[in-house]
């Protein structure tokens, strides 16, 4: 508790005497957090921060708790972490929705893992890679006033895309009525916080 403290702040006082808009890379746990980019993020610096090392450390947590063949994807937007691939039993998926929990910072959790008697190979992993390319691209194209695509975080498994970030319902709609009809994409969950 008392290392994060320290190293958050260390770490906001290089983000600001380097600039706002600077990417600062961050060490949590031995893992190497990159991109910490806030100018136009909705969130503050700190909570940008808090997220970067949030999901280092639940994916950390996770890894020293699972079997090595589970595929479980970590993301954390203002505190919510998300859970979403594959395990092949529910005392795993228990297991990383505790992890992800305990967590300093951690508000809530958003558990899609899938319970599968097969983890899936490289081509499937490959596929969600390109779906969520696909679907990050297609943000380019929604013109709505003081929409901004970063401010969206994607994340893809098995064929779903799982949206956060904090936006107008107004954007959410936009953002899910472009991705929904992409090709691959089966499903589409919204984690949104709201501006309105």
């Amino acid at each position: 508790m008392k290392q994060m403290k320290v190293l958050k702040t260390c770490l906001l006082c290089g983000l600001f005497s380097i600039g706002l808009s600077a990417c600062v890379p961050v060490i949590v746990g031995g893992a190497l957090v990159t991109g910490v980019n806030v100018a136009n993020d909705r969130r503050t610096a700190g909570q940008v921060m808090d997220d970067k090392i949030i999901t280092a450390s639940v994916k950390n947590e996770i890894r020293k708790t699972l079997e090595d063949d589970s595929r479980v994807k970590v993301d954390s937007y203002n505190g919510v972490v998300l859970l979403a691939g594959e395990v092949k039993t529910d005392s795993d998926r228990v297991k990383a929705e505790d992890a992800a929990a305990i967590k300093d910072g951690v508000i809530s959790v958003v558990n899609e893992l899938k319970l599968v008697s097969e983890i899936s190979k490289f081509g499937r992993r490959s596929k969600d890679s390109y779906i969520n390319s696909k679907a990050k691209a297609s943000l380019l194209k929604i013109d709505l006033p003081d929409f901004n695509p970063t401010r969206v975080k994607l994340t893809t498994a098995n064929r779903e895309v799982y949206l956060m970030g904090i936006v107008s319902r107004e954007e959410a709609e936009a953002v899910v009525e472009r991705i929904r009809h992409l090709r691959g994409v089966e499903r589409v969950v919204k984690i949104f916080e709201y501006t309105d």
